[in-house]
């Protein structure tokens, strides 16, 4: 009752919004590199006021002509989503999750930046 899952396919969802919104997000085959993204874990309170989620997400980047790996690192990253967010245990752990999830990406996308990274395609 009190757990709030983050489902591969949501997870998917976001990640691919969230590159093309920043103009990373090449067609399928198209891009120079592709990106394989694993959600392996995500660590959830069972209860509290302050919710905190940690989501551990390995990202894996490779050329595409070569297939020479560029990028693989496994983020974790935690959110924390506050008593004034949400009155409901429940709603506060769906935001954390979604958060943690949301910082995770943000980090990636920080990080492809800085390797000049400008056209990937999801594996």
């Amino acid at each position: 009752m009190w757990k709030s899952n983050i489902g591969s396919p949501e997870f998917e969802q976001a990640l691919e919004g969230s590159l093309r919104a920043v103009g990373l997000l090449a067609p399928r085959q198209g891009g120079l590199y592709v990106l394989t993204a694993h959600l392996e874990k995500v660590d959830q309170p069972y209860i509290g006021v302050n919710m905190t989620v940690t989501a551990w997400v390995r990202y894996m980047v490779t050329e595409r002509a070569t297939g020479k790996e560029v990028f693989d690192k496994t983020l974790a990253v935690p959110y924390t989503a506050s008593f004034t967010d949400s009155l409901y245990g429940v709603e506060r752990l769906r935001l954390a999750n979604e958060g943690a999830v949301r910082a995770s990406i943000t980090q990636l996308i920080d990080d492809l930046f800085r390797l000049n990274i400008q056209s990937i395609s999801m594996n």
